[in-house]
């Protein structure tokens, strides 16, 4: 079995030879390849296949969530590092192993009387949280999450995948496994396809535009059979006629079981925070109950500040831990209006730019 530091060892060993391959006199800046449609919203990818992207061993994507849209759940092959760039949702997270610790009350409002039935059909889940624009998400690989926009605004989540990291370990390709709904099949690594030839290129043209999501890969006997449940459920689970894409339009608002969190409790989090400088009290937080998300809005919490110039910054394992485990950090710079003298002493008014987000590797 593989240890935690002998995959961090392995990333670090893939990460520097790709440093040590790839060296750039210039950063382009660089517009989504590809946009795929949803029912409730969008998905941009950037080419996955430009040298700046595959010597950074990343893929980055963008989804533009529409009120009361779902990101359906799904999870990847690789560590996910997510930036909340504009709205405000629900995040939920299905760690492997861990016990889903909220619960609702089980009760039926319009007949008390049969809370002893209801028992067994509490609705039970993991932690879902809350998040807002400034937020970073951190998820390791594997774990399953979705998204749900719950605000006045579309949510905007622009995403990091880390291919580089040990936790991919069949090749430099990103994988979503989605857990619902009829995925498109661009949203699936491009990479390999310029690297595997002409004839795997010409197999490929047979398939489906869309690839279903994980149960469509097992039959209907077998799922009905494990999940208990007749064959008409079964159908629904696979969703193999629907065309709504990953992004689907919640009829009724999503409820969810989640305590309401006050703002006088989210700014004395905050403060505790500040104070414990994001160190341990000597005990390591167990992985079901790692915090998996941290605000980088804050102007208090700047790592550099000039009044002229703008602020910076940075989230990484010492103020979430998590991180610790991905090998992943960032940074996120707010450029002040300000002027600079060029060549002849003309002066240049610099426009305020609303945020630089640069993902660092540990």
């Amino acid at each position: 079995m593989r240890t935690p530091q002998a995959d961090r060892d392995a990333t670090g060993t893939r990460r520097s030879q790709q440093q040590n391959e790839c060296q750039f006199d210039r950063i382009k800046a660089l517009e989504p390849a590809r946009r795929i449609k949803s029912e409730a919203g969008v998905t941009e990818i950037w080419d996955e296949n430009d040298q700046q992207f595959q010597c950074a061993g990343v893929v980055i994507m963008r989804h533009t969530i529409k009120q009361q849209g779902l990101l359906l759940p799904s999870y990847s092959n690789t560590p996910k590092f997510i930036y909340v760039d504009q709205g405000r949702g629900f995040h939920g997270a299905a760690i492997p192993g861990c016990p889903e610790t909220f619960q609702s009350s089980g009760q039926n409002s319009r007949d008390r009387r049969e809370s002893s039935e209801d028992q067994h059909q509490k609705d039970q889940q993991q932690k879902v949280r809350q998040v807002r624009e400034g937020d970073v998400v951190a998820l390791p690989a594997g774990v399953a999450d979705w998204f749900y926009n719950n605000g006045d605004s579309p949510l905007v989540l622009v995403q990091l995948l880390d291919t580089s990291n040990a936790a991919n370990q069949l090749d430099q390709d990103f994988r979503k496994f989605f857990l619902a709904g009829n995925p498109q099949q661009e949203l699936q690594s491009q990479r390999s396809s310029n690297q595997r030839g002409q004839h795997e290129g010409e197999s490929r043209r047979g398939q489906q535009e869309r690839y279903r999501n994980l149960f469509g890969g097992f039959d209907e006997r077998l799922l009905a059979e494990a999940f208990n449940v007749d064959t008409k459920l079964v159908r629904r689970m696979r969703n193999e006629n629907d065309n709504r894409g990953i992004i689907v339009q919640v009829q009724h608002e999503l409820q969810v079981v989640s305590p309401q969190e006050s703002r006088e409790e989210e700014e004395r989090e905050r403060e505790h925070q500040r104070r414990q400088g994001g160190g341990s009290n000597g005990l390591e937080e167990s992985f079901c109950t790692a915090r998996l998300k941290h605000n980088i809005n804050n102007p208090e919490d700047a790592d550099v500040f000039n009044p002229q110039a703008g602020r910076l910054t940075t989230v990484n394992s010492l103020n979430l831990p998590i991180l610790r485990h991905i090998q992943l950090s960032a940074q996120r710079g707010v450029l002040y209006p300000v002027s600079f003298s060029i060549q002849h002493s003309s002066k240049t008014s610099i426009p305020r730019l609303p945020y630089t987000l640069l993902m660092q590797f540990c």
